[in-house]
């Protein structure tokens, strides 16, 4: 018989759909995941609500405190109410009992009884053909038949998402938490005043069930604020749990060191190393960076699918790519693990040392074929290059390296990253004396200054780069620091002619130098090309440009090839020709979108604006000014000098000065997804939803999951498309079914076709 619950039961609706799908086609079920997550109670939760599908019972057999395997027999005996015979093998007395029974076991907490469950669930599913075994352990049993239910954490708010005041209840771990504290502190209730500090008390406890148990109990001694602030040591903080659990679900230490305990030595050892990874990370990461003579290479991937197995490590696919993660809970246990083995500073060497090789084989690469594989890449690596960029930046006589990984402003530039350029750029220089790389990334951070809109960094800059190289006697160094100097001349139209001269000379240099990385060449032309279209030489202009162009088109190069694009279509619009520059300029657009180039897609937007008063085509052009306005104010930089007045003159006189104005004041409204829907005349995003009571805002991210859902895809499918992971999809679908108040995906399609069907907004084609 299943016990009675002794608290209630809060979200996982889904969760327990799910499962009891799973058990109409599979006669073996085994809830995995980390302790503490809620494998027991979600599995008694649905194994409640199928006991009429299993009319001779549901027997629970809780392991435990079960600690040898051979006993394990009996304690199916003893659960399963079976009289006991002597004579007789256990497992033979448990099949023949059970096989004209149609009943569901559940093997309860078999973790440290992995192989022996294994095989008895085996014997007992070929000797009873009617009954049906769920399991919940930590790892896998890994035998035939067995389907395998990953238990998430609980959905927990971000912080950063800024939820709406009174909504945080909508995510089940906020939800358990106000549960639970009632009960420790009666009264205790969310209210405008603790709700922020609950979001992020959920947050930092990643929607653990037993992490969030734990700390509701400390509400006895501390507010929700003072929780959340002293979260930074949870081990410590979560010491008190209840004395009717298990030891080890008592508190959040005994709970990991259990996990710990049940893993080899090779997999502590890389549980422990793993932890030098922030976020995710792949499988040839992991191989290079930990292992050495005590855990050889070879075994790595093997020790990886155990930990896989075991709930420590989660396994992703992102961007086409197989990736791990770790809970920052487990993160935290591994770090005071490798802290005290004592080879915490070698791991994070050679993490370092591996993103460094990263971060020069992209710039080798980058301007090729394999160019939108290294974006989505870099993207995702994005936090092991911050993490590394700060091991070099805080650790004495490493600044050098750092600044060899910072000075890439085709990264910065292509991922829409700039401030952040500007940061470990500015702790570098800092700290390193005159050098290469210091040469380097004083022109880096001069290129990225213009880009900003600080064009007297910017000189500054490029002239201590200028002058650093001259000393050190690097023509390439020279060469970047002569194009990011004729790049600022540039700006300011007086100085378009020595511009043209000394952005000539630099790419000469480039040539001469034999600079094996393309993109700084190609990044010249660009600026090279507009110079001349400033000056009024279209044709030097369109030599250029078609240069560049071909040059992209034969390397395999994308950003710089929206760039050509773009040129195409200013050409284009100075020669009267607005059809042929929209169709240069939207392909531009697409290019950039994929590659997050915010100062591109300003740049662009604008150019689709001049397009749309050429066409007539006013109030759009107002819209798309507007937006791009918004874009410059963001980056703090400025549109294109000496073009603009025209064509906003043009749309202003069509449309009357208060029209224009408004359609300036709507553009500056819109998000960069809204405008650039506007550009490529593609339908505008959801707007708001509108229920009935508070109003309901879904994210940009969460709109566009909504009508992926509509079109029919699957969370895997939404997954792949957007480049995310099968849990953060998830976690979007779910976001929006409990914010739109839905139960079903259906429910959502029918309102999206509800929401296309209501739109009055002027639509631009």
């Amino acid at each position: 018989m299943l016990p009675a619950d002794l608290t209630s039961f809060v979200g996982r609706r889904h969760d327990v759909i799910a499962v009891r799908q799973l058990f109409s086609v599979s006669r073996l079920v085994t809830l995995t995941g980390i302790g503490g997550v809620g494998k027991t109670r979600l599995g008694r939760q649905a194994a409640g609500e199928m006991r009429r599908a299993f009319p001779d019972g549901v027997f629970l057999v809780e392991l435990a405190s079960l600690t040898d395997p051979n006993l394990l027999p009996q304690a199916v005996i003893d659960a399963v109410g079976i009289r006991e015979q002597p004579a007789r093998e256990p497992v033979a007395v448990i099949g023949e009992h059970l096989r004209e029974h149609k009943a569901l076991l559940i093997l309860d907490n078999c973790e440290h009884l992995v192989e022996a469950t294994g095989d008895l669930a085996d014997e007992i599913l070929r000797s009873a053909p009617d009954v049906k075994i769920m399991a919940t352990s930590q790892h896998a049993l890994r035998i035939a038949g067995e389907h395998i239910y990953p238990v998430p954490p609980l959905l927990a708010p971000d912080p950063g998402d800024a939820p709406q005041p009174g909504t945080a209840r909508q995510y089940p771990s906020v939800a358990l938490f106000a549960d639970r504290a009632a009960a420790a502190v009666p009264g205790f209730a969310i209210t405008p005043d603790n709700e922020a500090a609950v979001v992020r008390l959920c947050h930092r406890l990643e929607g653990i069930p037993l992490a969030i148990e734990l700390a509701s109990v400390r509400l006895r001694v501390f507010t929700v604020d003072e929780l959340a602030a002293r979260l930074d040591d949870r081990f410590q903080l979560l010491r008190e749990g209840s004395r009717n659990l298990p030891r080890r679900h008592r508190t959040l230490r005994a709970l990991i060191d259990w996990s710990y305990d049940l893993c080899t030595p090779a997999e502590q050892l890389l549980w422990a190393r793993a932890t030098v990874f922030v976020d995710g990370f792949g499988a040839e990461a992991l191989e290079e960076i930990c292992a050495d003579e005590t855990l050889p290479r070879d075994v790595v991937l093997d020790t990886v699918a155990r930990l896989v197995d075991k709930s420590v490590l989660i396994r992703e696919e992102e961007g086409g790519h197989v990736r791990f993660r770790m809970l920052d809970t487990l993160r935290d246990y591994g770090r005071a693990r490798l802290a005290d083995r004592g080879d915490g500073a070698v791991t994070a060497r050679r993490h370092r040392d591996w993103y460094a090789r990263l971060i020069e084989t992209a710039g080798i690469e980058w301007a090729g074929p394999r160019q939108a594989e290294w974006a989505a890449r870099l993207q995702l690596e994005h936090a092991n290059l911050r993490h590394a960029l700060e091991y070099c930046m805080s650790t004495p006589g490493e600044a050098r390296v750092g600044l060899r990984m910072a000075a890439v402003p085709w990264f910065w530039g292509a991922m829409d990253h700039l401030t952040e350029a500007r940061l470990w750029l500015d702790r570098g220089l800092a700290l390193e004396e005159p050098s290469l790389e210091r040469a380097w990334a004083l022109a880096t951070a001069g290129y990225i200054a213009a880009f900003q809109g600080d064009f007297e960094r910017m000189r500054r800059c490029a002239e201590q780069a200028h002058r650093l190289a001259l000393e050190l006697g690097d023509l390439r160094a020279l060469a970047f620091a002569n194009h990011v100097l004729g790049f600022c001349m540039s700006l300011a139209k007086p100085h378009l002619a020595d511009a043209s001269t000394l952005l000539t000379e630099a790419l000469d240099q480039y040539a001469a130098s034999g600079l094996v990385a393309q993109q700084y060449p190609d990044s010249l032309l660009v600026e090279l090309a507009t110079v001349h279209l400033l000056r009024h030489d279209h044709e030097r202009a369109a030599e250029l440009t078609e240069l560049l162009y071909q040059r992209c088109q034969t390397s395999g190069e994308r950003w710089n090839l929206s760039y050509a694009r773009w040129l195409r279509g200013l050409l284009a619009l100075v020669e009267g020709d607005p059809d042929r520059a929209d169709e240069e300029l939207s392909e531009a657009l697409r290019i950039k979108r994929a590659f997050h180039d915010t100062l591109g897609l300003g740049l662009t937007l604008e150019a689709v604006a001049w397009s749309a008063a050429l066409r007539g085509e006013s109030e759009r052009a107002g819209v798309l000014l507007g937006g791009a306005d918004q874009i410059w104010r963001t980056l703090g930089a400025r549109q294109l000098p000496g073009l603009r007045p025209r064509y906003e003159e043009m749309a202003r006189v069509a449309l009357g000065d208060a029209r224009f104005a408004a359609a300036l004041e709507r553009g500056s409204r819109l998000s960069v997804e809204e405008v650039l829907a506007v550009g490529l005349r593609e339908p505008a995003p959801e707007t708001p939803v509108e229920l009935v009571g508070p109003p309901v805002r879904l994210t940009p991210r969460e709109r566009e999951v909504a009508e992926l859902v509509a079109a029919g895809m699957s969370n895997k499918e939404i997954a792949a498309k957007l480049v995310i992971s099968l849990r953060t999809a998830e976690g979007h679908v779910e976001r929006a079914l409990s914010k739109l108040g839905f139960k079903t995906r259906t429910q959502i399609a029918s309102w999206m076709t509800e929401q296309q069907a209501k739109r009055d907004e002027p639509q631009y084609r």
